[in-house]
């Protein structure tokens, strides 16, 4: 028997759900997002198949914006993808981190006050490309930056500037 439980939250579904959803927006049938209601899709942005949006804080993503499939939205902070941005299949957003403080655990599930995230706040500006399965942590990635395939980003990107590795680093400037 087909479970369907959720599939309200699928694909072109959950548009009506969505704090704002913009004008040609396409939500392929196999993506879905949690809490739709923290959650503003620009103008003619794409969600592919299989990407996940678990919006915490709330998530917003630009117009033009295209999220190739397997990307993941994960974490309880807030969220904000620009216009024009380009994420490569695979890439994985963590707008959060769990505290490793003394007596804390790193898990959910185990109970109120045995685990703690620590919610943040990533930022990724306009015209900004993403190589696939790139890892990015709550920073701010600057206007026109590009981020290699495999990246992982634990530390702001300058604007324009051309970023590789893990962790990630700056090789070059990318034309205005």
């Amino acid at each position: 028997m087909l479970d369907i439980q959720g599939i309200e939250f699928m694909g072109e579904n959950v548009k009506d759900k969505l704090r704002s959803c913009g004008k040609g927006v396409k939500i392929y049938p196999l993506a879905k997002i949690t809490f739709p209601h923290v959650v503003d899709l620009g103008d003619y942005c794409r969600i592919g198949d299989f990407v996940f949006i678990f919006a915490g804080e709330g998530v917003t993503i630009g117009e033009h914006t295209d999220v190739q499939p397997h990307t993941v939205f994960w974490g309880g902070g807030l969220t904000i993808i620009g216009s024009r941005v380009s994420t490569g299949p695979g890439t994985v957003f963590l707008s959060a981190t769990y505290s490793h403080a003394k007596g804390l655990k790193m898990v959910d599930g185990l109970g109120e006050g045995s685990a703690k995230a620590i919610g943040g706040k990533l930022v990724v500006a306009d015209d900004v490309y993403i190589g696939a399965k790139s890892v990015i942590m709550p920073v701010t990635i600057g206007e026109g930056a590009v981020i290699g395939a495999g990246s992982f980003v634990n530390k702001d990107v300058e604007p324009w500037g051309i970023y590789v590795g893990s962790p990630a680093r700056k090789i070059g400037e990318r034309p205005r």
